[in-house]
């Protein structure tokens, strides 16, 4: 990636996008920030990996492993959506987190991450929440590690409200969740400020 002034580079001059596609989400594999990233078996899950949620109520974890090695322009796939759906962010995990994720219709779902399965591929992964896709679709979500954890979503009349595991019992990942609005919607999930990365020395 080019040094760069202002705005920066177009990301397009890098990855070649299709029609709609966005960046999600975007991570250093520089083992001192990374951590852990191989496993001895492709088939179980590196001490840190990485889980995707769809707008569609799905997710699944995945290796991060095979994405350090630079690509071609069209970039490798770690996720198949269903047509209509896309990834609404990435996080990096090692399965003792807690997702937290947010839908439209503000329903939210509370679950511990080891629930989510590892695939060695690209595939589907599993229900994280039950929605109905023609009325409904996930926002986004978080992978908290503790109750300072926060998910900031904006109402649909302009007020903003947090989803913690202070505030909300952790379920089982696959139900409907739970309602947190009696009127209104969620109209996003409000981005939160990266961490800055401190480099041990």
């Amino acid at each position: 990636m080019p040094a760069s002034t202002g705005y920066g580079e177009p990301i397009q001059r890098l990855f070649k996008f299709k029609d709609g596609e966005r960046v999600v989400a975007a991570f250093s594999l520089d083992p001192r920030l990374a951590g852990a990233i191989t496993a001895p078996s492709p088939e179980d899950p590196p001490p840190v990996h990485a889980v995707a949620v769809t707008s569609d109520g799905y997710s699944l974890r995945f290796s991060l492993a095979p994405f350090v090695e630079p690509s071609t322009r069209a970039g490798r796939r770690y996720a198949k959506t269903a047509d209509g759906a896309e990834v609404v962010g990435v996080a990096r995990t090692t399965g003792r987190e807690t997702l937290i994720a947010a839908t439209r219709q503000a329903r939210a779902m509370l679950c511990a991450a080891d629930e989510v399965n590892f695939l060695s591929g690209p595939g589907r992964g599993v229900i994280l929440i039950k929605i109905d896709p023609e009325e409904d679709r996930v926002l986004g979500f978080l992978a908290s590690v503790g109750e300072r954890d926060l998910l900031l979503v904006e109402t649909s009349r302009g007020a903003e409200q947090t989803i913690s595991t202070a505030k909300y019992e952790v379920t089982g990942r696959g139900g409907r969740g739970r309602e947190l609005l009696q009127r209104g919607q969620f109209a996003r999930v409000v981005p939160s400020l990266p961490d800055i990365p401190v480099l041990p020395e």
